[in-house]
């Protein structure tokens, strides 16, 4: 039997190229998925600290206004998860229930994330894979258009972002999502919740909404005794520029609302680092692998 050189090309190279490099953006995501789930049994094993930053930037991108900054720590509750508590304010304002008991600190503030579900993002039906190494894997997600209108507000925003996924090649955790808010799904309002002023105030327009760019970028916490178990994961950067609606008068954070100095605003910008530490251990924040 005589077979053409072509054919027998395509068969040496199915059998060169690893199956794993042949998977599909879908079937990586899904990886992803597990990966990013299961990281978040290991957060019991760690406490962290939070900075987050506020300025206001005019059209040409100067800086108009900086805001009060944030410092919160993780505190545990009495079930045994975590939450954020404020313990600073940039302006040296008493933070709100500051001596009260973990359970009540948390009940005063939401717990910090992202605004969007990592998880529903990495589970985008719109994926496709844009290269892969022995290091990292880089997929893009668009929006998928049917279910931007879906009557859950995780299940539309996420599917109103465009974005890049970075994931960690050995483990598939996603450890830089960089994108937009290209649809709007995540536009809404919301009912601000005010501790520092007795003053009733009306709904306000999410910031995070249509047309807002954002990245967040995790790094892996090694466990001191090397159990991969107790390593974590953890957001270390958060980064978003954010529309801003130049009628606003207020900004609405962390239950308390800071007067805006400036009415020719054009973008929020907040930036978010965090640090990590070990129970029982002295370690400091780590970006290796």
């Amino acid at each position: 039997m005589i077979t053409s050189c072509g054919g027998l090309l395509t068969v040496l190279l199915a059998t060169v190229i690893p199956a794993a490099a042949q998977e599909s953006a879908a079937a990586l995501l899904a990886k992803a998925v597990v990966a990013f789930e299961n990281n978040l049994k290991s957060e019991k094993h760690w406490n962290w600290n939070i900075i987050e930053t506020r300025q206001l930037l005019g059209k040409s991108g100067e800086i108009l206004q900086s805001f009060p900054s944030v410092t919160s720590e993780s505190v545990i509750r009495s079930n045994g998860r975590r939450c954020n508590a404020l313990t600073a304010w940039g302006d040296g304002r008493e933070p709100y229930m500051k001596d009260a008991d973990p359970d009540e600190r948390c009940q005063a503030f939401n717990a910090l994330g992202t605004p969007f579900q990592v998880a529903l993002l990495l589970k985008s039906a719109n994926a496709k894979l844009i290269d892969r190494s022995a290091s990292e894997i880089r997929i893009s997600v668009v929006p998928d258009h049917s279910r931007t209108k879906s009557r859950d507000y995780n299940v539309r925003c996420a599917a109103s972002i465009k974005a890049t996924i970075q994931l960690d090649a050995a483990t598939f955790f996603p450890v830089r999502i960089e994108g937009e808010v290209a649809e709007s799904g995540c536009d809404g309002e919301f009912q601000p919740v005010v501790h520092y002023e007795t003053v009733t105030r009306q709904p306000m327009v999410s910031q995070f909404r249509k047309g807002a760019a954002f990245r967040v970028a995790y790094a892996l916490q090694k466990d001191k005794f090397d159990n991969p178990a107790n390593s974590f994961w953890i957001s270390t950067e958060q980064h978003y520029e954010q529309p801003w609606n130049a009628d606003a008068r207020v900004l609405y954070y962390w239950g308390r609302q800071v007067p805006v100095t400036h009415r020719t605003g054009h973008r929020l910008v907040k930036d978010i680092k965090t640090t990590a530490k070990e129970f029982g251990a002295g370690s400091q924040l780590r970006f290796d692998k």
